[in-house]
């Protein structure tokens, strides 16, 4: 029997060096603060509040060359099948109290943007999807990746519940790579 695939049977988790050590140790305290002190590293933080990914699909636009007597024809492209996609990946995050994560994450992207880091990109992005028995099926390992964006941050005094609220920042990468992993 088939089963029908699940929507959150993925793994998806930054790396440990992804948050500078200098952003997290500004945001450290913060987190042993928290009631319980489950979570003691920013990165990890980031991590739990993760609640959707997005890789989008792969395509391409069809040549269209008109024959004799008029007829339309259509034929692939000559860019190669590793350009077919929009390298673009979108993590969806929870929004906690205080917006800690929105701000952990904006320095974040201010550090990758400024042009005296040292690493022109984040370390290799792996999105994991498994079974329903959390076997490890396919890995796509995004290469050279750029943080390009966070969402606005809507706030308002109209509003006074605390209710699930998420925002989403986008990555680029460069290159793709899809690991099969059915042994």
């Amino acid at each position: 029997m088939l089963l029908n695939a699940r929507d959150n049977l993925f793994e998806f988790n930054f790396p440990r060096n992804f948050v500078p050590k200098h952003i997290a140790d500004k945001y450290r305290p913060y987190l042993n603060r928290i009631p319980g002190n489950i979570i003691e590293e920013p990165v990890d933080f980031l991590n739990y509040t993760i609640q959707a990914i997005n890789l989008p699909g792969f395509g391409y636009d069809p040549v269209e060359q008109m024959k004799r007597g008029g007829r339309k024809m259509q034929y692939r492209d000559s860019v190669p099948a590793s350009e077919l996609s929009q390298k673009e990946l979108i993590v969806q995050f929870q929004l906690v109290d205080g917006y800690i994560n929105y701000w952990m994450l904006l320095e974040t992207l201010k550090y990758y943007y400024d042009a005296d880091t040292v690493a022109p990109f984040c370390e290799n992005l792996n999105l994991r999807m498994t079974d329903g028995e959390g076997n490890s099926l396919v890995t796509a390992r995004l290469i050279a990746v750029l943080m390009r964006q966070i969402d606005d941050l809507d706030m308002s005094f109209a509003s006074n519940v605390a209710e699930f609220r998420t925002f989403n920042v986008t990555f680029v990468y460069n290159f793709l790579e899809i690991i099969i992993e059915l042994d």
